[in-house]
C-alpha cells in the first residue's frame, strides 16, 4: 500500500510541474518580443523596433521617396584649341598630347578677338556671314557668339590680325579642327583664346590705304580761275608724261 501512495504522489507531483511549465510558455508568448528576450536573454543584442526608425520621405502624392541623390559632376573636356594672340597661332590637342598646330589671324585693331575660354555652340561646314556680305566661312565652330574658327581664302594675311573678330584658317587645317569638333563633340571641347595682339601689327589693308594716300600728287588752290582748286604743275606734268608712255604717244585705245 505505501509503495502505490508513493507512485500517486510522485505523478501528482509531474503533473504540477508540467502545468507550471505550459503556463510559463504561454506567458512568455504573450508578453512584448523584446521584453522576453530580454528577461530570457539579456545578453542578446536585437533590432531596433519600427517605432524608432526615422520617418520615411513622403512625395505630394503621398508614396514615400528616398532622399534625392547629389548631382553628378560634369564630364572632362576631351579636345582643346589653344588660341594665342601674341605669337596668332592656333594649337590643337587631347588627353594624349598635341595634334596639329598652324597660323592663324585673330581680330584685328578694331575688331579684337575677346579672350577666355569657351565651349562652341554651333557648328556648319559651310556659313555664310549675314553681317559681312554674305562672306563664306567654311569649317565654321562658333564658340563666342557671332565669333568662330573657319576657313578662308585670304592666305597672305595668315600669320598676323586681319579679321573682324574670327579665327581665321587655311581650309585645310579648319576641316581638321571641325572634324575633331565633330568626333568629340561640343560639350566635349574647349576653345581658350589668350595673349594680346602686338600693338605694332597694322592690317594690311590699312597700310595699304595710308600708301596709297601719300602716293597721291598734291592739291593747290594758287591760281585756279574763279577759285577752284588745280593739281600743282609738277604733277600735272608729270602725270602728263605718265600718260603718254602709258599709251605711247599713238592713237585711242591703244
Amino acid at each position: 500500500m505505501r509503495s502505490v501512495a508513493a507512485v500517486f504522489a510522485v505523478l501528482a507531483a509531474v503533473s504540477v510541474i508540467s502545468t507550471a511549465s505550459a503556463a510559463t510558455e504561454m506567458q512568455v508568448a504573450a508578453a512584448d518580443p523584446v521584453e522576453a528576450i530580454d528577461a530570457v536573454r539579456p545578453d542578446v543584442q536585437h533590432q531596433a523596433l519600427d517605432a524608432a526608425l526615422p520617418p520615411a520621405v513622403a512625395r505630394d502624392g503621398g508614396e514615400t521617396a528616398e532622399a534625392p541623390a547629389a548631382a553628378l559632376p560634369p564630364p572632362q573636356p576631351t579636345l582643346f584649341a589653344s588660341i594665342d594672340l601674341s605669337k596668332q597661332t592656333m594649337t590643337v590637342s587631347d588627353k594624349n598630347g598635341v595634334i596639329a598646330s598652324w597660323k592663324i589671324s585673330s581680330g584685328r585693331h578694331g575688331h579684337l578677338t575677346p579672350t577666355g575660354t569657351h565651349t562652341p555652340h554651333y557648328t556648319a561646314r559651310m556659313h555664310y556671314s549675314k553681317q559681312y556680305y554674305n562672306s563664306p566661312m567654311p569649317y565654321s565652330v562658333f564658340f563666342n557668339r557671332g565669333i568662330a574658327v573657319h576657313g578662308t581664302n585670304d592666305l597672305r594675311n595668315l600669320g598676323r590680325p586681319a579679321s573682324h573678330g574670327c579665327i581665321r584658317s587655311h581650309p585645310k587645317n579648319a576641316k581638321v579642327f571641325y572634324d575633331l569638333v565633330q568626333k568629340h563633340g561640343r560639350e566635349m571641347t574647349r576653345v581658350t583664346v589668350h595673349g594680346k595682339v602686338p600693338a605694332s601689327s597694322a592690317p594690311a589693308v590699312a597700310r595699304k590705304q595710308q600708301q596709297q594716300r601719300y602716293a597721291q600728287p598734291q592739291q593747290w588752290n594758287g591760281g585756279g580761275l574763279f577759285g577752284y582748286s588745280q593739281q600743282a604743275p609738277k604733277a600735272k606734268a608729270k602725270a602728263k608724261g605718265k600718260q603718254k608712255q602709258q599709251y605711247g604717244g599713238g592713237g585711242l585705245f591703244w
